[in-house]
C-alpha cells in the first residue's frame, strides 16, 4: 500500500512471528500491523499462515465464550432482582438506581465487549490486518453462538426438569422429614415457585443480549469496509 510518501513502517525483528495468547494481545497485533498498513506496508492476507488463523479464532472463542457464559448465569439473577425476588443492597424493593445496577449485570459486559470488539473492528486498510479480524470475530461469534445455546437449554431444563412441581413436591416432602419448620419449608416452596420464570426470562434475555453482542462488531467491520472503499476510490489510500 503506498500513500505518495516515504513510508513510515514499525519493524518486526527477524523470524518474529504473531501468534497470540489472549485477547488484547490479539489486538495489540492487529493496531501494530493497521499501523504499517496506513504507513505504506503492502501485505497479503495469505502471509497469515493457518496455525495463526487458528490462533485468532481460538482467541476469540475462549474470550467470548468464557466471559459470556459468567454473565449468561448472572442473568436470573439480575431479573431476579427486577422481579423483587432477589434482594439488592439488602432490600426487595429496588429504586432506579438499584433497578439499572441489576440491568448493567446482566448485559453490562456484553455490551462493553461488543464495542470493544467494534473498535478492534475498524482497523484494517489491507487484507492482513482484515484476515487477522475476522478470524478473530470468527472466534468470538462462535463462542457467543455456542454460550447462547448452552443457557438456553441449561435454563429451560432447570425450568421444566429440576423444577417440576413432582420434583418441588418431593423437595419439600424431604423437608418435611427434617423436621424443617412448615413455614419455612411454604416460605421456600412459594418462593421458588414464583421465581421459577426468572429462568424461561433469562433464557430469551440470553439469545437477544448475544444477538447485540454480535451486531455490534458485525455493523463496525461492514462500515468500516465501505470507508475503506471510498478512500481507495477517492485516492487517499491505494490498494496494490
Amino acid at each position: 500500500m503506498s500513500r505518495g510518501a516515504s513510508p513510515d513502517i514499525m519493524p518486526m525483528p527477524p523470524g518474529q512471528e504473531i501468534h497470540p495468547k489472549g485477547f488484547l494481545e490479539a489486538i495489540s497485533f492487529i493496531e501494530q500491523n493497521f499501523a504499517n498498513e496506513l504507513g505504506g506496508a503492502v501485505i497479503r492476507d495469505t502471509f497469515l499462515t493457518t496455525k495463526q488463523r487458528i490462533e485468532f479464532f481460538e482467541v476469540g472463542f475462549r474470550s467470548s465464550f468464557l466471559s459470556g457464559l459468567i454473565a449468561a448465569l448472572l442473568t436470573p439473577v439480575a431479573i431476579g432482582v427486577v422481579e423483587r425476588y432477589i434482594p439488592v443492597f439488602g432490600s426487595t424493593d429496588p429504586d432506579t438506581f438499584d433497578l439499572v445496577f441489576a440491568f448493567l449485570l446482566a448485559v453490562g459486559y456484553s455490551l462493553g465487549f461488543g464495542i470493544f470488539l467494534a473498535y478492534a473492528a475498524t482497523k484494517f486498510i489491507g487484507n492482513y490486518t482484515k484476515a487477522m479480524i475476522r478470524n478473530l470475530l470468527g472466534g468470538v461469534v462462535a463462542g457467543a453462538i455456542l454460550k447462547a445455546i448452552l443457557a438456553f437449554i441449561a435454563f429451560h431444563f432447570l425450568y421444566f426438569a429440576v423444577l417440576s412441581d413432582a420434583h418441588m413436591q418431593w423437595a419439600a416432602k424431604a423437608l418435611y422429614r427434617l423436621h424443617v419448620p412448615q413455614s419455612a419449608v411454604l416460605a421456600i416452596y412459594h418462593w421458588v415457585y414464583g421465581f421459577k420464570p426468572v429462568l424461561l426470562t433469562s433464557a430469551w434475555l440470553v439469545l437477544g443480549v448475544t444477538a447485540v453482542f454480535i451486531a455490534i462488531p458485525t455493523v463496525a467491520l461492514l462500515l468500516a469496509t465501505r470507508r475503506n472503499r471510498k478512500l481507495i476510490e477517492a485516492g487517499v489510500v491505494h490498494v496494490d
